[in-house]
């Protein structure tokens, strides 16, 4: 896409009312959270951090609610709870972690890239890290975490990050780190912004890269799909029958020790979760197939799903857990 068709798209797409509003309202979000919990310029309140306040569940105020939650228009991801819990667990690590995060002084690599120890936070993509930074340096993260994404975004720019890889840390980018890769990525992608869409924020920068370079959806049989060997499967998932096998295989590391029972009417499962409480399944081939099939989201938990192709969650929708995010965050899948 040549840029000046760019630019005459970003025009049209920041007359979108409703992305501006939801941005505005994860702003807004984003400052109560600053407020609540303002580590950057106060990091010794970080050693007064209770589990509580960590993650509760019922509660309309702890860290991760406003991480993955309340500040979800500016930047999604998408965490399984054993992960919360496993910060708890080792709260004293999870702190270290945090200092480290709103150290000024530390640089974005090494920052993504340290090993706090606590599991779900040294995935393939350390997504959790990622959304904690943004959310105390938004003005200089573009609020994309995914390196799939953000590589795709950088092709479909012509933005050339093998070659800057080589400049910028004299090594080929395949054998960059997690963190050199996102610190590589989002600062072309600035560079890129502050070029051509200068009066933007970062927010509005990342939903129009969304919306223009949207990912292509699978709709028949790839044979050239990554396999699931391991998992029994030679393909990825192309029925709902393959996603509800394929959770079975799945369900004890995405937090549900034990299934209640399948069962043939609505929801598809009944789960034991990690705390022994008793939740509530439905099982879809996409997100997007829990809404068209007209189920009633009250009377579920969680919708489990090979892909989550839903571009807006609809308001208290059940959580969604995508496999395929799943195995290509902590399993090195794709």
């Amino acid at each position: 896409m040549m840029i000046e068709e760019l630019i005459n798209k970003g025009k049209e797409f920041e007359r979108n009312a409703k992305v501006i509003s939801e941005i505005e309202e994860g702003k807004r979000q984003l400052k109560i959270f600053l407020e609540k919990y303002p580590f950057k310029e106060k990091p010794e309140l970080i050693d007064s951090l209770t589990p509580e306040k960590i993650y509760s569940p019922g509660s309309e105020d702890y860290l991760f609610l406003w991480i993955e939650h309340k500040t979800r228009s500016l930047g999604a991801i998408s965490v399984y709870a054993k992960f919360y819990t496993s910060a708890m667990e080792k709260i004293n690590q999870f702190k270290q972690l945090l200092k480290v995060i709103v150290d000024k002084n530390i640089p974005l690599k090494d920052k993504v890239d340290y090993d706090c120890g606590i599991a779900g936070f040294r995935g393939e993509d350390r997504l959790i890290i990622k959304k904690i930074i943004y959310c105390y340096f938004s003005d200089k993260i573009i609020p994309i975490f995914s390196t799939i994404d953000l590589e795709r975004f950088c092709q479909k720019l012509n933005l050339n990050y093998e070659k800057e890889s080589v400049s910028k840390y004299h090594k080929p980018y395949e054998d960059l780190t997690v963190g050199e890769k996102f610190e590589l990525l989002n600062g072309m992608l600035l560079k890129f912004k502050a070029t051509h869409f200068p009066s933007w924020d970062n927010p509005l920068f990342m939903r129009f890269l969304y919306e223009i370079f949207p990912k292509e959806k699978i709709t028949e049989v790839n044979i050239q799909s990554s396999p699931l060997y391991k998992y029994g499967l030679l393909f990825e998932p192309q029925t709902e029958q393959e996603v509800v096998y394929l959770f079975s295989q799945l369900h004890r590391k995405l937090g549900f020790p034990y299934i209640v029972q399948f069962q043939k009417d609505f929801p598809d499962a009944v789960v034991l979760d990690t705390n022994r409480e008793i939740k509530k399944i439905e099982i879809e081939k996409f997100a997007s197939d829990f809404v068209n099939h007209g189920h009633p989201a009250e009377d579920c938990d969680f919708v489990v799903c090979w892909e989550n192709d839903l571009k807006e969650i609809p308001e208290k929708f059940p959580k969604i857990i995508s496999l395929k995010e799943y195995l290509a965050e902590y399993e090195g899948y794709g």
